[in-house]
């Protein structure tokens, strides 16, 4: 966050979260510059907590139209700048030299996750829109590196640590050098390579791909920034979706994504310059967190019940079939779960509700 406003010269930037549906309504700050004091920062979401929910409603309904990233200037909170200036909060804001902000989401699929703030000094006054355009280029990066942790940060929640709890995730993650060297994978990145037909590991230790095409989608992910970013604020729309071997391309698939990873000495002398694979094969079963995904995509009783047997990996045929409802049902049902996630196809939507339910994801 500290490079990232002194990029754009910005006074600093966050990443919080907001109260999902069934808590109570609340803000936490996850990540922030270290220009920022973090009590300071406390002391303020707690004085402020109700202006700043309403702010970030505000700020979440101009930014959520779109798949990119869009950051909206704080002169869509009031109708006058007066009246922007008379508000406690921007009071308090500006004792700290803080005249200008903007918000965003960095992932519409989790409305109340990763949501983002920078703030700017008085200075910022005459080139704002640049400023935010250039800070926007990198907030897909960001984004997505928040989306592939999610499961990690959740395991390591549970256990305290990470390599050693790896294998411990129902999702695959891998560590490939700058050459697609295979550093480390945990237990089920394993148990893909050998059964489902994606990919393997050659015998000078390179991750290899069944088809070349495949492969080639996998580079275009490790070109650099290039790679990343149409679909910044909905990550799982620029992984690859690959085809088991042999298997019926409805269910039988890997939902594999790929971004960098520059530091990490928890996995070895030094830091580790290369990338970092996570793959969800969606025809495997996952518990969800049903209550939440319901309320996100206003899923009815009976969408909800053909979600879940989507996400046991099963069929259209074999759903009509254990609910008694015609296949025709079941096809239009499925359809409109997938209007209402906005995903493209069945793949998509396992990826993104495995990934709001990243808590189911670890093995007890």
């Amino acid at each position: 966050m500290t490079e990232i406003a002194h990029y754009v010269g910005a006074m600093g930037a966050m990443i919080f979260e907001v109260g999902t549906p069934d808590d109570k309504p609340h803000l936490l700050a996850s990540h922030f510059s270290d220009t920022y004091d973090a009590d300071l920062v406390r002391g303020y979401l707690l004085l402020h907590k109700d202006l700043e929910i309403a702010n970030q409603a505000i700020f979440a309904r101009h930014s959520k139209a779109t798949d990119e990233i869009q950051l909206i200037p704080d002169s869509v909170l009031a109708a006058t700048e007066a009246e922007l200036l008379a508000r406690p909060n921007q009071k308090t804001m500006m004792q700290y030299g803080i005249r200008y902000r903007c918000g965003a989401l960095l992932n519409k699929d989790q409305l109340f996750h990763d949501r983002f703030s920078m703030q700017f000094g008085a200075d910022a006054a005459n080139d704002l829109p640049m400023r935010l355009a250039k800070a926007s280029r990198l907030l897909p990066h960001i984004a997505k590196a928040l989306s592939i942790g999610r499961p990690i940060q959740a395991m390591q929640r549970r256990h305290g640590t990470i390599v050693e709890a790896l294998d411990k995730l129902d999702v695959g993650f891998c560590v490939l050098d700058d050459r697609m060297n295979v550093i480390m994978g945990n237990e089920e990145f394993r148990r893909q390579t050998e059964e489902a037909g994606v990919f393997r590991k050659d015998p000078r230790g390179r991750l290899s791909f069944r088809q070349d095409s495949d492969l080639g989608r996998a580079r275009a992910l490790m070109t650099g920034v290039e790679g990343h970013g149409r679909f910044g604020a909905r990550p799982r729309k620029e992984a690859l979706e690959v085809d088991h071997s042999g298997g019926p391309a409805a269910t039988g698939a890997l939902c594999i994504d790929i971004s960098p990873l520059h530091k990490n000495r928890e996995l070895g002398e030094g830091p580790v310059a290369g990338y970092l694979l996570m793959s969800t094969d969606t025809s495997r079963r996952y518990r969800l967190e049903l209550p939440t995904i319901a309320s996100l995509f206003d899923l009815s009783n009976a969408e909800c019940a053909v979600l879940e047997l989507m996400a046991e990996g099963k069929t259209n045929k074999q759903i009509a079939q254990e609910r008694g409802r015609s296949l025709d049902t079941v096809n239009a049902q499925v359809k409109s779960i997938l209007l209402k996630s906005n995903c493209a196809n069945r793949t998509q939507a396992i990826r993104m509700v495995t990934n709001i339910s990243s808590g189911f994801l670890v093995r007890d």
